[in-house]
């Protein structure tokens, strides 16, 4: 018997083995899957008791609380960059990136980080389902701060509530709540190291 064909047998061998093998596994799946009781009625899974939750202590409760509160003051910014087509010299704007920023008080301003808008030719502005053209208004680029300012209805900004920053002690929790890569109102587990308190200088272009 020549090579080839010993080789060639062999091939056809494993492959009835397998089609056999597959089969048997088949009948056997579908065996248990349609298994009855002894009296001949098909078994069922027997309902399992769903557990009872427990009460919220009183950290989760405060942070529920301090989501819900801030959660209305936090933006979700997108930006765009200016592109000429090569060949047509056509101006056109396409998406540059994505962050997050809050309103800083009633008359629409907005703080975001600066890398946000950096570079960018226009910036539109999430407050809730509604979406605003948004202008900068300054910059702060050694901090990497920005206030940028929509034209929404006054009962849409609510600011965010500003603490201090002097008197944090390491060790208290710090929470961010944002919008990264556009998902709505998240919040990681915060760290338990606080920012440190910079005095920052701003460089208006404009109200």
């Amino acid at each position: 018997m020549s090579r080839y064909r010993r080789s060639r047998l062999f091939f056809l061998g494993s492959l009835l083995f397998g089609v056999v093998l597959g089969a048997l596994v088949s009948v056997g799946l579908q065996k248990a899957l349609t298994a009855t009781t002894p009296g001949g009625l098909r078994a069922a899974a027997e309902p399992r008791a769903v557990a009872q939750r427990s009460d919220l202590d009183a950290d989760e409760r405060r942070t529920i609380e301090l989501f819900r509160s801030a959660s209305a003051s936090v933006v979700y910014i997108t930006t765009q960059v200016q592109r000429m087509d090569y060949w047509t010299r056509n101006v056109f704007e396409v998406p540059q990136g994505t962050g997050s920023g809050f309103l800083w008080d009633d008359r629409g301003h907005v703080v975001t980080n600066y890398h946000v808008v950096q570079n960018a030719s226009s910036a539109k502005v999430t407050l809730g389902e509604q979406e605003y053209e948004a202008s900068l208004v300054g910059a702060a680029v050694e901090h990497d701060l920005a206030v940028l300012r929509i034209r929404a209805p006054q009962a849409q900004l609510r600011p965010l509530r500003i603490g201090t920053s002097a008197d944090l002690q390491v060790g208290q929790k710090v929470f961010a709540i944002g919008n990264p890569f556009g998902l709505d109102h998240s919040r990681p587990t915060p760290p338990s190291t606080p920012a440190t308190p910079a005095a920052r200088s701003w460089t208006a272009r404009g109200a």
